[in-house]
């Protein structure tokens, strides 16, 4: 957590003797700023296995070492870095979540953030009106340079954040027995489907999107050695009926983070054709912020309520579960099961054909 408070001062702020929106506001964002400096720097990858003096860093980062000092010792007070015997190094935080060598690196997604926030600014407007303020980047001109730009940081930084956090997911699914063929619609950068591949040695996914996510999932199969198990179709799930060239073809079928993206007839007839590709037997894999599924965790409460103002601020919104059992039951599907994940914030459900 960017706020790092010692056991007198978690205390104190019990006790309502802090002030706390203080910490929320500037604070917090000071942090986050420094966070995303460093991150753009190369800060971490230069500590990455080994520590150096400010001279040396300064010098392999470019920037000037009393400048770059004032930065180092916020990250340190933050709990990003350390600092003995005159030397930098990462802590075990940004060892694991913050290098580009680590397999858990989310770094891309820290890159990615600040186009969340701008998201943010449209906020007083939204609760005034309860209207979609701005558009998706996938939605605008993809030929101009600043929105590739912006689908690069949105599709890396979402993949980043699904190969960390989607492994959870994968142990939690029971695909059918002698399951080959996968669906993930909307998947875009494909990192669902390469882990779920690489679980199950005989699947093969096939990942439905539009191009520029198409795009992004094969420089993500590229990345990881996996061109051979994925195969990409282009195609609107909200306009194409792709269930009619694709009927009863899958049997695992992924809906991951689209359902805050449409309104709830939309979302119920795209679930109703993804629930057509499935074999009998087949099971459909949901996930998304689903608003009374935040079982009693701050965090999670927070995350969900969050992710609800900024998808009404680009025309989404987020649902509770009942909406979604009553989408899937309509499309035919039964056993709809949720699921408690660790990590707060998300959903998981399944359902069976």
């Amino acid at each position: 957590m960017p706020l790092r408070l010692t056991l007198p001062e978690r205390l104190l702020a019990s006790l309502n003797l802090l002030p706390v929106p203080l910490f929320d506001a500037p604070l917090a964002p000071g942090i986050t700023k420094a966070l995303l400096t460093a991150c753009e720097m190369g800060v971490f990858d230069a500590l990455n296995g080994q520590a150096l003096p400010l001279d040396a860093l300064a010098q392999r980062l470019d920037c000037q070492p009393q400048g770059l000092s004032l930065l180092l010792n916020l990250l340190i007070s933050a709990g990003y870095l350390r600092y003995r015997r005159g030397l930098y190094r990462n802590s075990r935080l940004a060892r694991r979540w913050l290098t580009s060598a680590s397999p858990t690196s989310i770094a891309p997604y820290i890159l990615h953030s600040p186009d969340i926030v701008a998201i943010w600014e449209h906020m007083p407007e939204v609760v005034r009106s309860n209207r979609q303020a701005i558009r998706m980047p996938y939605e605008e001109d993809a030929t101009r340079p600043e929105t590739q730009a912006a689908l690069a940081r949105h599709y890396a930084g979402l993949a980043a954040l699904a190969m960390v956090l989607g492994g959870e997911i994968v142990n939690r699914i029971r695909v059918p027995q002698n399951a080959t063929r996968l669906l993930d619609v909307g998947g875009s950068h494909a990192a669902y489907s390469i882990l779920f591949c690489r679980k199950y040695p005989a699947l093969q996914a096939t990942i439905l999107d539009i191009q520029p996510g198409i795009e992004a999932g094969q420089r993500m199969a590229k990345q990881t050695g996996m061109t051979s198990r994925l195969s990409f179709q282009c195609g609107d799930i909200a306009r194409d009926d792709f269930s009619t060239e694709l009927a009863s073809s899958f049997d695992v079928a992924l809906y991951f983070h689209i359902a805050h993206l449409l309104p709830p007839e939309l979302n119920a007839a795209v679930l109703a054709k993804v629930a057509r590709t499935l074999k009998p037997g087949g099971v459909l894999v949901f996930v998304d912020q689903v608003t009374d599924q935040t079982h009693h965790s701050r965090l999670a409460s927070l995350m969900v309520q969050l992710m609800a103002l900024t998808m009404i601020t680009v025309g989404g919104t987020c649902y509770p579960f009942e909406t979604v059992k009553t989408w899937l039951e309509e499309a035919g599907l039964r056993r709809v099961r949720r699921h408690r994940l660790i990590t707060p914030g998300a959903t998981l459900i399944t359902a069976r054909k």
